[in-house]
């Protein structure tokens, strides 16, 4: 019998990663991702913001809305961090946001479809 080294917590991330998944995929006949999703360049509008499960702080969707990330408001992805991952640089209104991946999933967005050229 192979044992295979797990790192302490890596079932639990599998779990969270996997319902997750579940929960992008039912929210994706409505057309809703959240932002952590959405592709480097695309453009969205802000659906909500909330926090996306227990861990994460319960003013953290206050601070996103005094930041700019308000329903209807226009969002794009500028930039992500080493091997696509944190930090995300999110253009919103004016202004340019450096977003943790765990803030970055506290708010949905609707993606724009771009007009053909």
């Amino acid at each position: 019998m192979y044992l295979k080294y797990q790192p302490a917590g890596t079932k639990q991330r599998a779990q969270d990663a996997e319902r997750t998944r579940g929960r992008a995929r039912a929210s994706d006949a409505h057309g809703e991702i959240t932002l952590t999703e959405l592709k480097t360049g695309a453009t969205a509008r802000v659906v909500s913001v909330a926090p996306a499960d227990g861990a994460a702080p319960k003013e953290l969707g206050r601070r996103l809305a005094e930041l700019g990330f308000l329903p209807g408001e226009a969002v794009r992805v500028v930039a992500r961090g080493l091997l696509a991952r944190e930090p995300i640089a999110v253009r919103v209104g004016t202004g340019t946001f450096a977003l943790r991946l765990f803030e970055a999933a506290c708010i949905r967005v609707c993606p724009e479809q771009t007009p053909a050229a």
